[in-house]
């Protein structure tokens, strides 16, 4: 389990190797529940998602309607594996400590993680005493999430988004959506959904990644977002919508140069850069009113 490393996943999803601690718990997690060795977890992945799960997630990607893509999410098991070994990654887990040091920062004591996968921004935080709630399409991963808390003893609180009973428990002074808003057939309903989910002046934190003509490792970003490439178009959007612009969550100028001197993923401080744009940090906008 030490020694484990699957460098063509890290390769594809841009990692920087594991994290030495958080992969022990997490990479036992999943062999644990789907009671079989990583290695052998692995190979299933990756016959599967160079295999059936390539033409589906092309599929998805060129959805038509709604049901094509929540149909995808609710019965796919690609996630249990690579969103785990993501979270185990040094990259994921310097940014769970961006969020939740933004949590004590800024008294976000109640926030939504809207999409959650495989719940890995709950565990971080609940385990820290930031309580977070878990929403996500019932299906494999939420099962697999709910698993996990469950290990842990924590106490979360999981929405079905397809639900009409139990919806998620706002207003909230924090939703976060990482990785999200791509996969998001009817974005700005979504997006009104969670503006109405937030306490007047409550933050959303989103980190996405749209479609781009031409890259295939993006194909399940549903290509009618395509425009949303370019953050003035979305941040238009979020205006329309309710939300105003405050800036890039980030790790502070120190960790910056802690990083450039070596430290890769330091987290020794965070900041709000007020500068419009992607950048692979999370955008926050706070709601309007």
């Amino acid at each position: 389990m030490l020694a484990y490393r699957d460098r063509a996943l890290e390769q594809e999803l841009l990692l920087g190797g594991l994290h030495p601690r958080a992969r022990i718990g997490i990479l036992d997690d999943v062999t644990t529940y789907l009671k079989k060795p990583i290695e052998h977890i692995a190979k299933a992945y990756w016959a599967y998602h160079t295999g059936e799960d390539l033409v589906a997630q092309q599929r998805v990607g060129e959805a038509t309607r709604e049901a094509e893509v929540l149909a995808y999410y609710q019965a796919t098991p690609h996630y249990l594996y690579e969103l785990s070994y993501w979270e185990a990654s040094w990259d994921k887990q310097a940014w769970f400590e961006v969020v939740y040091r933004a949590c004590r920062r800024w008294r976000l004591q109640h926030v939504l993680d809207f999409g959650g996968g495989v719940g890995g921004l709950s565990v971080y935080l609940n385990s820290r005493g930031v309580r977070c709630d878990y929403l996500d399409v019932a299906g494999k991963t939420f099962d697999y999430a709910a698993w996990r808390f469950r290990r842990r003893g924590l106490n979360v609180r999981m929405f079905d988004i397809l639900s009409t009973n139990g919806k998620a428990q706002g207003p909230y002074d924090a939703i976060v959506a990482w990785d999200v808003l791509e996969h998001l057939f009817d974005l700005e309903a979504a997006l009104a959904s969670i503006r109405s989910m937030l306490r007047a002046q409550g933050w959303f934190l989103s980190k996405s990644t749209f479609a781009t003509s031409g890259s295939p490792h993006e194909a399940i970003h549903l290509a009618q977002h395509a425009k949303y490439g370019d953050v003035r178009v979305l941040n238009e959007l979020m205006e329309r919508i309710g939300f105003r612009f405050l800036g890039q969550l980030k790790p502070s100028r120190l960790s910056r140069l802690l990083r450039a001197c070596g430290a890769r993923y330091a987290v020794t401080g965070i900041r709000l850069a007020p500068k419009l744009k992607h950048g692979g940090n999370f955008l926050v906008h706070e709601r309007v009113g």
